[in-house]
């Protein structure tokens, strides 16, 4: 069923919107010899009424004749169709013409004159053709508001799913191990537990409290992965080493949440807790012309690289910069003299951006 049809509202403005058309029917009908204005209205409102319903038949034709199937093929239809429809209208108006009980009498007698019959096909067929440019036009509205819905949709839904990703990939064996060491430093060194309880908290608040979130500053991000190491930083003892790298003016900039606590948590899980002495996880956030360089730099382990160790993590960022950026961020790795190194670069055009969104 065509939507207007089951809208009364809709169905309502609908014929209210061909009254102009049932005057300038009139106004031609007069033009080709209709004896007066009031007969021409009685001849045109019942014939125009029949042809508003005839036109909103062109939705069908429309929908099994899309334009991107072949324009040709769809034009020759239409045509066909509105020829049909003015031989209707001329047919349905040289039956009303003859209605002895409306005295719809034409100068030369009962029934239509040629140039009435060719002004109503003509009309007729005009009609439809103008309804069929409508509906195609109105498909590619609802077309595009769709494709739309549906891209908001799935990004949505995938960033959704990506930071629960994220999130269920760190905290379970993080908060395992964080427990142990909480526990094991409870007896002995009762300010150190409570200092990682503090730290461990303030991380888990923070990791939830960005998951609604598209952008937030660096600043942030920087403050998770601290709060990230620190905890532990209790688990490893002086194995492990950090160090920073930081530009202070990039605090203020904007990053999409929890590209660079992965790569943290690589860096510790894959390098420094696979070696015996342990090593140092460098941050890294500075300017590179115009653009935001993000990085994790971290050591090997004692038998080189951790094989399908990081690359879910890494694959899972891909994704979020391809969803999220598409060309206007990069996710690059390199291990050379024994040092990991992952960096993420933001364009110009991507951390401002966010902000605006943001507010």
């Amino acid at each position: 069923m065509h939507p207007i049809l089951g809208d009364r509202r809709a169905l309502r403005l609908y014929l209210m919107a061909w009254l102009p058309i049932v005057a300038l029917l009139a106004a031609l009908l007069r033009l080709a010899g209709w004896p007066d204005w009031p007969r021409a209205l009685a001849f045109a409102v019942p014939l125009l009424a029949a042809d508003a319903f005839l036109c909103l038949a062109a939705w069908y034709p429309c929908r099994a004749l899309p334009l991107s199937e072949g324009v040709p093929r769809a034009l020759l239809a239409h045509l066909g169709t509105a020829a049909l429809v003015g031989f209707a209208i001329t047919a349905g108006g040289a039956a009303l013409a003859k209605v002895p009980i409306l005295g719809l009498r034409n100068r030369a007698g009962a029934g239509l004159t040629p140039s009435q019959a060719g002004l109503l096909a003509a009309v007729g067929m005009l009609l439809y053709l103008l309804s069929v440019a409508v509906h195609y036009l109105l498909a590619a509205v609802a077309s595009s508001r769709e494709a739309e819905k549906r891209a908001l949709e799935a990004e949505v839904t995938a960033r959704q799913a990506q930071l629960e990703t994220l999130k269920a990939q760190v905290n379970p064996h993080f908060l395992f191990n964080s427990l142990n060491s909480i526990a094991a430093l409870a007896g002995s060194e009762p300010a150190t537990a409570r200092s990682v309880c503090v730290e461990l908290a303030g991380f888990l608040r923070g990791t939830l409290g960005v998951g609604g979130r598209r952008w937030h500053p660096v600043a942030e991000e920087l403050e998770l992965v601290r709060r990230y190491l620190h905890v532990e930083q209790a688990r490893l003892g002086e194995r492990l080493r950090v160090e920073e790298e930081i530009d202070a003016a990039v605090g203020g900039d904007s990053m999409p949440p929890l590209l660079l606590l992965p790569l943290v948590e690589n860096a510790i899980k894959h390098g420094v807790a696979q070696r015996l002495d342990g090593g140092t996880v460098r941050l890294i956030a500075k300017r590179r012309g115009d653009a935001l360089v993000l990085g994790v730099d971290s050591p090997l382990a004692d038998d080189g690289p951790a094989k399908g160790g990081p690359g879910v993590g890494l694959a899972n960022i891909r994704r979020r910069l391809r969803a999220e950026l598409g060309d206007g961020a990069s996710l690059s790795t390199a291990a050379k003299d024994g040092v990991y190194r992952a960096r993420i670069v933001l364009g110009p055009g991507e951390r401002h951006r966010d902000r605006r969104e943001e507010e």
